[in-house]
């Protein structure tokens, strides 16, 4: 039986920690969207305290420079903010990433697989040492092609072999030229029928 695209698989730990580095930029982001999102909030409620605090001194009923805590509250709070946004995500994710790259060699975060990927039209085969698992492409969440690889990101879904299945990774050292152009077809075709956004913006990978 021929398949349309079928793939000898032989993924490293290297490829793995590429993609754990990418769900690290991930986190990184999305920390920084929480941070500010958080401070937002916390701005528009130091803003209704000072209100109400300027109108209970213009009734009388407290000092006008009770104003003074809501302030230095805020001000707490925005030094928080800016050296979180600025410099304390970057330097949580700088760690993390350090840590998966001394360590590689001496600790194996992530165990290597070697198998099979079969691309059909509407549905894949991905068969390796740890699992077989087979799905249409409406489970593709998105896909990232970056140097090395082809990342395709995995909806979470109730399907027994799809259970833990977050990634699904392809080496391009795996592919002849022919294949990597039919890969780069496979991949348009995904992202253009089934309307799949951008996962992560990488300052690494691109």
């Amino acid at each position: 039986m021929e398949y349309p695209l079928q793939i000898e698989l032989d993924i490293t730990q290297d490829d793995f920690i590429e993609v754990e580095i990418l769900e690290q930029e991930l986190e990184a982001q999305l920390w920084k969207k929480s941070v500010k999102k958080t401070f937002i909030i916390e701005t528009v409620v130091i803003a209704l305290v000072i209100a109400l605090v300027l109108w209970l001194a213009n009734k009388g009923t407290i000092m006008a420079l009770t104003v003074i805590f809501p302030v230095f509250f805020w001000f707490c709070f925005l030094v928080h903010f800016v050296y979180t946004y600025n410099w304390g995500v970057k330097r949580e994710f700088n760690m993390a990433v350090q840590h998966l790259l001394h360590n590689k060699d001496t600790q194996e975060f992530f165990t290597p697989e070697r198998g099979m990927a079969l691309f059909y039209e509407d549905k894949c085969e991905y068969l390796t040492n740890e699992q077989r698992r087979f799905f249409d492409y409406d489970l593709i969440k998105n896909i990232k092609i970056i140097k090395h690889l082809y990342i395709f990101v995995m909806k979470r879904s109730k399907e027994k072999n799809l259970r833990g299945f977050a990634y699904m990774v392809i080496p391009k050292r795996n592919l002849t030229g022919n294949q990597m152009q039919q890969m780069d077809e496979i991949c348009a075709r995904i992202v253009e029928e089934k309307h799949l956004e951008e996962w992560v913006t990488s300052d690494i990978f691109g």
